[in-house]
């Protein structure tokens, strides 16, 4: 993964938690998102063998994206990306200085 190109990290996505917010009309305490940190990432393509796995996991509307390394990163953390929420499912992390992270994102499902 140490061969991933600088250049391809051309996109920024947040990272952080929901928090209580303001309340809506009907009354109810509306969740929203609150950014912890930002950072630049870029798109990831899986093999037919890890998007097959996926699959057969029942997990659907999956990314992948790269992101310098970060301890921070963490699965209970939500990202924001194009306008879209998303869980983190997984962290691939490398050992070593100036590595990279492969972070596996699904798609938050509305109500």
């Amino acid at each position: 993964m140490k061969n991933y190109k600088l250049s391809r990290m051309n996109k920024r996505c947040e990272f952080g938690n929901t928090v209580s917010g303001s309340t809506n009309s009907f009354g109810q305490k509306v969740n929203v998102f609150k950014a912890d940190f930002t950072v630049y990432c870029g798109d990831y393509t899986t093999s037919m063998s890890q998007a097959i796995t996926l699959q057969g996991l029942n997990i659907t509307d999956t990314r992948e994206i790269v992101i310098r390394h970060r301890d921070d990163v963490i699965n209970e953390k939500l990202v924001h990306l194009d306008n879209v929420e998303y869980n983190i499912i997984n962290v691939v992390s490398d050992d070593g200085i100036n590595t990279f992270d492969i972070v596996t994102l699904q798609k938050v499902k509305g109500i």
